[in-house]
């Protein structure tokens, strides 16, 4: 299938693959992490200091192989299963600021595309050519940090500040998860086995590659301290705490009751509801450099005159279409768009209105008093006028938040081409071998009609396979709505509104034929959205709970690990250095 298809899982060995081979080529050597940071809250206040480090010519050596970092242990609350070592924190450090200088790198990109640069910083606030001990923290950074400078107890702060916090709550939030893992038995699938050995494999094909051995090659990616034996047991814990927290969130959804659907709705209607209304917008036009108050003035009395005008006229539906196409006309910039697309806010959430025009606009649309047909002028802003007229009174989004289906994927044989480099189209017999394979393995299927042995089907003759050549999700896509990017059958197969669980049937697609099942719908849009809530509350009480428990109790400023800190800030800084050396010279 494309890459909109490939499981999110696959996509990201392959890019991380990509990553792997062209930093080592670079001696940039970043980190490929097994997961991706997460937004973390909390404040911090203790610690304790367990071994001290070896100082002099000695300690030099030591430290160079990484022995202080290996060896140090920094205890939390009294609790063994949450103490770390130094290098179990450079692991984490570096994986922190690795995907967040990926993360504004991606921005700085993407920017660029459209001739624009700083988007990186822009986005994220941080700029990933430079130390982040030299770039100060704001607050207004938080949208993509989770983190504020009240988290850090702190008024000021740098970039380093922030990753090194991140860093910490990261690793507990892992080691609270893989406790509490264990002790629900829990325990590591073997999908995620077969990633962590490859995620080792991969650092040791690298480290060949550049005539390093595995654990010289992770040091100078990771930090001092850092070992395969380490990475592994990082790995592993890694998959334990997602395991665990996806356990939290499976079983808060299971335990969720219509009650406690219909309380929330009952509670904040407006959040779940959606109308539909029909906006056209006058701006003043002046001069921004010439004008005086006095134009200004003069102009924005002019939009909003307009903006009335078109009140006045629009009777209906009807004609404040007609009378936007008019206007649209005016505008040479707008003269082809259509106005009836162009005017409509279908099924608009409060929030969304909100922001494409104002609050006050917002409260109107939802208010009880306003009716089918009402219309008013709204300011967006001093220079800024919306004619709003509501077509659709105010309802829950009853719309599907999607559907999960899977799967198993018969792959059509690679076309061939002719002498003119042109793909020679398959033959009807070629297509029907293809179909006879599936129509074997459904009927085995039919035989024992359930979920649990389509997985197994899927397991053993499924030809969508990520890069390990396991299934993708065991032949399982979820949330698909009409807007996902699938091929056309599957898609419009996934989306029947006419489906029911265990629904099942041979579809073909430009990939091949494959054998769809039908899981379920995920419901209505509104009552998702509930769903949604009442997790991520479940999730964020987790999350709180760690943080005063653990979190609060490390003292960022400890002397061990403000040493090791300091190292490991040098690390990055002569990562970043051999970055930019790499670039100017290509």
């Amino acid at each position: 299938m494309d890459n909109n298809n490939k499981s999110q899982a696959e996509i990201y060995r392959e890019e991380r693959k990509e990553r792997l081979a062209k930093k080592a080529a670079k001696n940039a050597k970043k980190s490929p992490a097994l997961s991706k940071a997460k937004k973390i809250a909390g404040k911090v206040i203790a610690v304790v200091l367990v071994i001290a480090i070896a100082v002099g010519a000695v300690g030099g050596v030591l430290n160079f192989f990484g022995t202080p970092q290996k060896v140090t242990k920094i205890s939390v609350a009294g609790d063994k299963n949450y103490s770390f070592t130094l290098a179990e924190f450079n692991y984490f450090y570096y994986s922190v600021w690795d995907n967040i200088m990926n993360s504004a790198y991606q921005y700085e990109y993407q920017y660029s595309q459209y001739g624009m640069s700083g988007g990186g910083v822009m986005a994220t606030g941080y700029d990933y050519s430079k130390s982040p001990s030299s770039q100060e923290y704001k607050d207004d950074y938080s949208n993509f940090t989770g983190i504020t400078l009240a988290d850090l107890g702190v008024s000021s702060a740098t970039w380093a500040d922030v990753m090194k916090f991140a860093a910490v709550s990261q690793l507990i939030q892992v080691k609270h998860g893989a406790k509490l893992a264990k002790e629900a038995g829990l325990s590591i699938t073997p999908e995620q086995q077969t990633e962590i050995d490859n995620l080792l494999k991969e650092y040791a094909e690298t480290a060949q590659k550049n005539d390093y051995s595995t654990n010289r090659y992770l040091r100078q990616v990771f930090g001092n301290g850092i070992t395969e034996k380490l990475v592994r047991e990082i790995a592993e814990a890694q998959s334990l705490a997602n395991t665990y927290y996806e356990k939290v969130s499976t079983d808060t959804e299971n335990a969720i009751t219509k009650e406690q659907i219909d309380e929330k709705y009952n509670a904040d209607r407006n959040s779940y509801e959606i109308v539909t209304l029909r906006a056209y917008p006058f701006a003043a036009e002046y001069d921004s450099e010439k004008a005086d108050d006095a134009a200004k003035e003069e102009a924005r009395k002019k939009a909003k005159a307009s903006a009335e005008e078109f009140l006045a006229k629009a009777t209906d539906e009807k004609t404040f279409i007609e009378l936007a196409a008019k206007e649209l006309k005016k505008d040479k910039d707008n003269k082809d768009k259509d106005a009836d697309e162009t005017t409509a806010m279908k099924n608009a959430y409060k929030k969304s209105i909100t922001s494409s025009i104002c609050e006050e606009a917002a409260n109107w649309a939802f208010n009880a008093d306003t009716k089918v047909g009402d219309s008013k002028v709204f300011a967006a802003s001093d220079d800024d006028f919306f004619v709003v007229m509501l077509t659709v009174a105010p309802h829950k989004d009853i719309t599907s938040s999607g559907n999960d289906v899977r799967h198993i994927l018969f792959k059509f044989p690679d076309k061939q081409k002719d002498a003119d480099g042109k793909e020679i189209a398959l033959t009807d017999a070629q297509k029907a071998k293809v179909r006879e394979e599936a129509e074997k393995v459904l009927e085995l299927y039919k035989k024992n009609p359930t979920e649990e042995n389509f997985i197994n089907l899927t397991k053993e003759y499924t030809q969508d396979v990520d890069s390990n050549g396991n299934p993708n999700s065991d032949g399982l896509y979820e949330g698909i709505t009409a807007s996902s990017s699938y091929v056309k059958n599957f898609l419009n197969w996934s989306i029947d509104e006419n489906r029911k669980t265990g629904d099942v049937e041979i579809v073909e697609t430009e990939y091949g034929y494959h054998i769809m099942y039908y899981v379920k719908s995920q419901g209505e849009t509104w009552e998702q959205n509930i769903r949604n809530e009442i997790i991520s509350a479940a999730s964020e009480a987790l999350v709180a709970k760690i943080d005063a428990d653990y979190v609060k109790k490390v003292n960022l400023n400890n002397p061990l690990l403000k040493w090791t800190f300091k190292q490991q800030t040098k690390h990055i800084n002569e990562t970043i250095l051999r970055m930019q050396q790499s670039n100017a010279a290509n």
